[in-house]
């Protein structure tokens, strides 16, 4: 959730999100308005659902877990992904 936020609020941290996504993410701006729904898959991985203008959009975030980091987890990979169930957008 935390590494999620910086992302959108374009404040990456390398303690939180991997540098391999914060240089991807360079000059790209999000809009988000809220986070909605953060859903774990496995021990790795799990789902994002954020509310921007256009509505919601839904990412599969994957995490590197390692005791060195701050909440133990660092965003690893993101992709977004079409909004698969009701789950992700009905509150």
């Amino acid at each position: 959730m935390y590494g999620m936020e910086q992302i959108f609020s374009h404040n990456p941290n390398p303690d939180l999100i991997h540098t391999k996504i914060i240089e991807d993410l360079k000059g790209h701006k999000f809009k988000i308005e809220d986070i909605t729904l953060v859903k774990k898959i496995n021990g790795l991985s799990c789902d994002v659902v954020a509310k921007d203008v256009r509505g919601y959009r839904s990412y599969r975030v994957a995490l590197e877990k390692n005791t060195r980091f701050p909440h133990l987890y660092r965003v690893l990979d993101v992709s977004e992904q079409k909004l698969i169930s009701k789950y992700q957008w009905e509150r």
